[in-house]
């Protein structure tokens, strides 16, 4: 069977991208390519803002706004994802854990700080950082993913970080049009043309930890609770920042 979504993850050309590893077992593999088929359809991933902004421009306040709501999106998930280590004792996972966080933290600089460099390039400066409340429902989505990557089994965690990994891939790529849209050039989009790739390779690691496990049904009950849980938290984030937004089009509108 032919999973069109699935083959951008199965042909990596990069080498600096985590390419999936070589296992027996077309049904496993039918399997958790149907999930990425299911994850790049949910409304998480094909949310109405997202796709209206690859085509649509913002006001500065708007941007400003998406991309704090972002910072605060990210700012704990390497934390997290490295947690979840304390509940496995299988070395095969615990590997594309690694792999997975050292791409965030193990570079000459980490994404963390390209990400406010990044902040930096469109006008958003470190004390407009630290000085933005985000919304309730970003914290909800930071708090959720943390109790998802750390206080669940093992098979339900990584179910959410394959949902979180894929669905990125594709996230950052909008993300990343809507800014081309508005003007800016690579270098200023430089952070989301990385991690249009990296997150592929993200992906991948968790087809490799996952894998050698899935044939059993209640690994796949886990697996799949924490990948619909995980796009449930992304789908209420995006809401809350289209309607904020939304609010700050039409509180300028009436100025």
């Amino acid at each position: 069977m032919t999973y069109q979504s699935a083959r951008r993850f199965e042909e990596v050309d990069n080498p600096e991208v985590r390419k999936r590893m070589n296992f027996d077992g077309d049904e496993t593999k039918d399997y958790l390519n149907s999930l990425i088929e299911r994850i790049v359809a949910d409304r998480a991933v094909e949310h109405p803002f997202l796709n209206w902004y690859t085509t649509n421009k913002l006001t500065k306040s708007q941007e400003r706004k998406l991309f704090l709501e972002c910072f605060y999106f990210f700012q704990y998930l390497p934390f997290y994802i490295a947690g979840m280590a304390m509940a496995t004792r299988s070395y095969d996972v615990l590997r594309e854990l690694i792999l997975n966080v050292y791409d965030e933290v193990g570079g000459d600089v980490l994404h963390a700080d390209l990400y406010r460099e990044f902040l930096h390039r469109i006008g958003i400066s470190d004390e407009e950082i630290a000085a933005y409340k985000c919304l309730p429902t970003t914290t909800a989505l930071n708090d959720g993913i943390r109790k998802l990557y750390t206080e669940m089994p093992i098979n339900k965690s990584l179910g959410a970080l394959y949902a979180d990994e894929t669905m990125s891939a594709i996230m950052t790529g909008k993300l990343g049009e809507g800014l081309k849209n508005q003007g800016y050039d690579e270098h200023i989009r430089y952070f989301w043309i990385l991690h249009t790739e990296v997150e592929v390779g993200h992906s991948n690691s968790v087809f490799n930890a996952i894998f050698p496990y899935v044939q059993e049904e209640k690994t796949k009950q886990l697996f799949e609770e924490g990948l619909t849980e995980f796009l449930d938290l992304v789908e209420v984030y995006w809401d809350g920042v289209q309607a904020l937004l939304q609010e700050d089009k039409a509180s300028t509108a009436s100025a």
